[in-house]
């Protein structure tokens, strides 16, 4: 199928989410942060990103912006779950949209629904979206 960077600081998420990925066929690599996310994009030039929005150091706005810095045809699938701060998640991902995710969802999410959007996400044309 196709190369796949998963950037999630939370160990079970990117456990099970790598899991789902891989069972589908597609060759994953994970990053704990953003950092190291954007340092393995640079070096690997995986076909997808798959990035959590809200980490410890960089989030994922920040991944995003770094990500499309380096190649602006990336494809990137934005998640979240929430965050502090009166943010929600619907606002993270809308924002995360605005800036250059092909596609975004909430988590939790059932298997089916990941994989469906990372194939909307590997069909999509490229660049960011407009606003």
């Amino acid at each position: 199928m196709s190369s796949v960077l998963l950037i999630d600081d939370n160990s079970a998420a990117r456990k099970a989410i790598g899991h789902a990925l891989a069972r589908a066929g597609h060759a994953v690599t994970t990053a704990r942060d953003g950092q190291e996310g954007a340092r393995l994009f640079r070096e690997l030039g995986p076909e997808l990103v798959v990035v959590d929005m809200l980490m410890p150091g960089k989030e994922g706005i920040a991944t995003i912006l770094d990500i499309r810095a380096v190649n602006p045809d990336a494809r990137i699938l934005a998640i979240s779950g929430g965050g502090d701060g009166g943010f929600v998640a619907d606002d993270i991902l809308r924002i995360a949209e605005l800036l250059g995710a092909d596609g975004a969802i909430r988590k939790p999410f059932k298997t089916a629904e990941l994989l469906a959007a990372v194939a909307r996400c590997l069909g999509v044309g490229t660049g960011p979206k407009a606003a």
